[in-house]
């Protein structure tokens, strides 16, 4: 392992000299990646030898700038023979394992979803009471692999905190915490602009509404970051005419409001933006991670300090945990969907690391049905994911062209088994609903490292503080 954080540091470095040149950061991953895939399926070179003489290369080629020998060997990684690619020599990894102590702290999970948030709590001691959630999948999910905890199916709307506590066995007063994260669709770039004034971010105040009734010692709530530009409300510019915006028209307006129905609740209330990549999830994923304390409890909210970084010797965090380590020993991958006949023809031209960009000029056209961007840009269309680095954030659909998260070597998007790994799920995890069921209810779970972190904070730092 020592051997591969050195090598990988080293690939962040080099990469990053490209920030902003016209061979850009991706030209420079995909040109690396497809000289180690060289010199595997050729030479027949362990996996972290073969980053190693890639990087080597592409060191002396790059010296001048472009690389003198680019399409030389894009046109050597075409005409490879694939099966001949082979996880030889891979890093070792282990998901860390869950803590053995029980601490009789009481978790009330609302909107759990596929149970990440909540798993995160549970490997760190806590006892989830009751779980909520308005989607069968959810309840299908849960009952396969912790059929004890009771579970409430429906629109929160129609139960009343009584119900909720009466399933955990509980009474007001005596949760620990609350976590969820309410709905973010009325928020997120596929939400079409919604306002605050759409029902489902009323989700959002049925969350406030049990943290307020329950009166949790402390609560956690995660949210997407399009959530911190929502406006309350959107009037599009030809329909507002030259007037200036209103204050509820304005970027971050929604997020304004929320933060406001958090502190009418009376905690102590502090977010933070968190990326899952600092705690050594396998996964470049930025989460809004809203923790409240109840003020009788008389401690400030506390987050976990970054673990891992890109640039680890100037803090003392360990390198970013990758696509390699989180894959390493699955040797069967599972279901998963399949790609359209009209991606797959155009994929097999993109090495691992790269995107559109590396389809040939002749070919891009078709391949972008005319929508080429006029500079970078669209880096999700026809994406294959690279190994030295963590995957990027995970997708509902990874086969559709413009959010493709492509296997490095095969050309099929992630499994469901391998979204589960980047997202932390140990590999005992049953998965009993379909395919893009699964993919939707994985892809947008809270990854375990983070919630493991956020947890252990809020058990050692605001729970338990004084107790140790």
């Amino acid at each position: 392992m020592a051997g591969y954080n050195a090598v990988k540091l080293a690939l962040w470095s080099f990469i990053r000299r490209f920030r902003g040149e016209r061979f850009s950061m991706g030209d420079a991953r995909a040109y690396v990646s497809a000289l180690a895939d060289i010199f595997i399926a050729r030479d027949g070179l362990p996996f972290v030898e073969a980053l190693e003489e890639a990087l080597r290369h592409a060191r002396a080629s790059t010296a001048g700038g472009y690389p003198r020998d680019y399409w030389e060997v894009y046109e050597e990684w075409l005409r490879l023979d694939r099966t001949r690619l082979a996880q030889d020599g891979f890093p070792s990894w282990e998901r860390p394992e869950p803590v053995r102590e029980r601490y009789g702290l009481a978790v009330v999970s609302l909107f759990t979803g596929a149970y990440g948030l909540d798993l995160g709590f549970e490997e760190e001691g806590y006892d989830v009471t009751v779980a909520l959630d308005v989607s069968e999948d959810s309840l299908s999910e849960l009952k396969a692999n912790r059929p004890r905890i009771p579970f409430l199916l429906g629109d929160i709307k129609r139960f009343s905190t009584k119900d909720i506590l009466e399933e955990a066995g509980l009474v007001p007063g005596e949760v620990d915490v609350v976590t969820g994260g309410p709905p973010c669709q009325p928020f997120s770039p596929a939400g079409k602009r919604r306002s605050l004034g759409d029902p489902r971010a009323s989700a959002l105040m049925e969350f406030i509404r049990v943290v307020r009734e329950a009166r949790p010692r402390a609560f956690v709530m995660e949210e997407v970051p399009g959530l911190l530009s929502a406006r309350v409300k959107h009037v599009p510019i030809r329909e507002r005419g030259e007037r200036p915006p209103s204050p509820e028209e304005e970027p971050g307006s929604a997020w304004r409001v929320v933060l406001e129905e958090l502190s009418r609740t009376g905690y102590v209330i502090k977010w933070r933006l968190l990326n899952a990549a600092w705690y050594g999830a396998p996964q470049d994923r930025t989460r809004i991670i809203v923790i409240g304390v109840r003020p009788d409890v008389r401690r400030e909210p506390v987050f976990p300090e970054p673990e891992y970084g890109e640039t680890p010797g100037l803090l003392g965090l360990r390198p970013y945990t990758t696509l390699a380590e989180a894959l390493s020993g699955l040797l069967d991958p599972g279901s998963y969907a399949e790609l359209p006949p009209k991606y797959s023809e155009y994929i097999k031209y993109v090495p691992p690391g790269g995107n559109w960009r590396q389809i040939p000029d002749e070919l891009k056209p078709a391949a972008m049905n005319g929508a080429l961007p006029a500079g970078g840009g669209r880096m999700g269309f026809y994406r294959r994911l690279c190994w030295f680095e963590p995957s990027p954030t995970l997708v509902t659909h990874p086969a559709m062209k413009a959010t493709m998260l492509v296997h490095p070597w095969e050309d099929r998007p992630l499994s469901v088994r391998e979204y589960m790994r980047l997202q932390g799920f140990p590999d005992e995890w049953r998965v009993v609903i379909g395919i893009q069921e699964a993919y939707r209810l994985f892809g947008e779970a809270v990854p375990v490292p983070l919630a493991r972190a956020v947890a252990r904070a809020v058990r050692d730092r605001v729970l338990m503080a004084g107790s140790h």
